[in-house]
């Protein structure tokens, strides 16, 4: 379910080789919410069955995202994957994970190689659809009414379905929560880096 997350939260900067609407309309929105800064995204995750909302914090290059019992934050060229339940912290680089969604710092020119890319229509909004080339998921970008963000996102992968809806985007005010050792003292570190 996490790793489903993580995949699923993914934005584009350019991509070849790919729909040329499509790639216009990814870079449009990657170029929405970097023009941004910071801000705040509130959204829903749907997946085997039930419902768990989910916040995401965006400013500069650092990121802070919660979903049920797992915190993630993006700090320094670090990310840290906090697993409250299991008291685990999971240390890596940061741009091992550059194909997550609204990451500032993604870039998805590698995603070309992996995905076709094309403009669909999706119960009559304009989407985004990611089709792997070879096996894995295949990922579906709805943007909102306005075409620069993004309204949910939908994630297909063999029977597993899942679905991001962006509840709420707002721009500024972002008071970043950082990772602290001294906040998660007694948790087992895992590091990769």
């Amino acid at each position: 379910m996490k790793r489903i997350l993580i995949i699923i939260l993914l934005v584009a900067t350019f991509v070849a080789k790919a729909d040329e609407r499509a790639t216009k309309r990814l870079e449009a929105v990657a170029k929405h919410y970097s023009e941004m800064g910071s801000y705040t995204i509130e959204f829903n995750l749907k997946a085997g069955g039930g419902v768990q909302k989910g916040v995401m914090m965006v400013s500069g290059s650092n990121t802070y995202m919660q979903i049920a019992d797992t915190e993630i934050y993006v700090q320094d060229g670090l990310r840290y994957e906090v697993h409250n339940k299991t008291k685990e912290v999971i240390v890596d680089k940061a741009d091992l994970y550059e194909k997550e969604l609204f990451s500032p710092n993604s870039d998805l020119s590698k995603f070309s190689s992996e995905y076709n890319i094309e403009e669909t229509d999706m119960g009559g909004a304009t989407a985004v659809r990611l089709t792997p080339k070879r096996s894995g998921e295949t990922i579906c970008v709805v943007l909102s009414a306005d075409g620069l963000g993004v309204a949910k996102v939908l994630y297909t992968s063999g029977q597993d379905r899942a679905e991001v809806q962006v509840l709420r985007c707002q721009k500024g005010g972002v008071s970043l929560t950082q990772f602290s050792k001294k906040r998660y003292s007694g948790y087992e570190t895992i590091d990769f880096r």
